[in-house]
């Protein structure tokens, strides 16, 4: 059996961080930030098809549908969550005059996990690096 089609995981022979390079705290943070949004969303869609699949086997079972449907409801709004915190937190921290964290900004969390997300999945781009959203000049939605 043939299985070339699925890409090999690079995570465990390459390094998501260049060790070479000096990251700020702001770096640090827009990483951590990102790696947990990350994992919160690849967990949120387990549970949406885990849940699908509860509710295709439940065989009509009130029981098993309406936990199935529980699950895919709670992952749903786990999503929802996350995009409503990604876009309100910055405003958030301006409000309270905590001062301009543009690690903060979603264009540099969205653009962190796609990076990222990249590295780890497997992806020819290169090793993050720190600050590279600073030419990115985007309004916050």
């Amino acid at each position: 059996m043939d299985f070339s089609f699925i890409p090999a995981v690079s995570a465990a022979t390459t390094p998501i961080l260049d060790a070479s390079v000096n990251y700020t705290t702001s770096d640090m943070l827009r990483i951590a930030i990102s790696l947990i949004v990350l994992v919160a969303m690849v967990c949120a869609v387990f549970f949406i098809v885990y849940g699908g699949l509860m509710l295709v086997l439940s065989g009509g079972n009130d029981d098993k549908v309406s936990s199935a449907l529980g699950s895919i409801r709670y992952a749903v709004i786990g999503l929802v969550v996350i995009v409503v915190a990604i876009f309100v937190t910055p405003h958030i921290s301006r409000m309270l005059g905590l001062g301009s964290q543009d690690y903060l900004s979603p264009q540099s969390i969205t653009y962190t996990i796609q990076t990222l997300s990249e590295r780890i999945f497997g992806s020819t781009s290169g090793v993050f690096t720190p600050s590279s959203t600073s030419a990115i000049d985007f309004d916050d939605f």
